[in-house]
């Protein structure tokens, strides 16, 4: 029985030691994207906090929104491209030439996610189908949003968010 109770003690500890890491290795992903961005920044609330901070390109003509990503090497983990369409529209994407696992995700004009497609699959030319009233599109590495807890609902806050382009 004692080392019955030992063992949920040590397994408590653990969990709290892994929240409290979790959450700093989080924070330091934030300021991190924040800090050094080359790009613009693009933050991801969950209606009450920060979710997440990226540096973002911005695909906003049509020929950026063809090329996107398309023959990139590599993407650091805090960065991404916002894709900006004039008002909402149905829209598809697919993965040709492009080599780096993406979660793509979708939003509406108001900026709130309305559809996450998770590890897009390098090279794929299926058709990614993301909405009827789609305005914006996030392009991130693979498996971000899981780990930092994006969901369908969070809001996506940009300067061109919910402006007259």
């Amino acid at each position: 029985m004692v080392s019955l109770f030992l063992l949920l003690l040590r397994s408590k500890k653990l969990a709290v030691f892994t929240a409290v890491v979790g959450t700093a290795i989080l924070s330091s992903f934030n300021s991190i994207a924040g800090e050094n961005c080359d790009w613009e920044e693009l933050i991801i609330y969950n209606g009450i906090t920060r979710q997440a901070t990226f540096c973002v390109e911005l695909a906003t003509t049509y020929s950026e929104r063809q090329q996107g990503l398309m023959f990139r090497k590599d993407l650091e983990f805090n960065e991404g491209m916002i894709f900006v369409y004039d008002q909402p529209k149905p829209v598809s994407f697919w993965m040709k030439n492009t080599s780096i696992p993406l979660d793509i995700i979708f939003a509406d004009g108001s900026g709130t996610v309305t559809k996450i497609f998770k590890n897009a699959v390098p090279f794929s030319t299926v058709s990614i189908f993301g909405g009827e009233q789609v305005q914006y599109v996030l392009e991130i590495n693979a498996g971000l949003s899981k780990s930092l807890g994006i969901k369908v609902g969070n809001i996506l806050q940009h300067r061109l968010i919910g402006s007259q382009n």
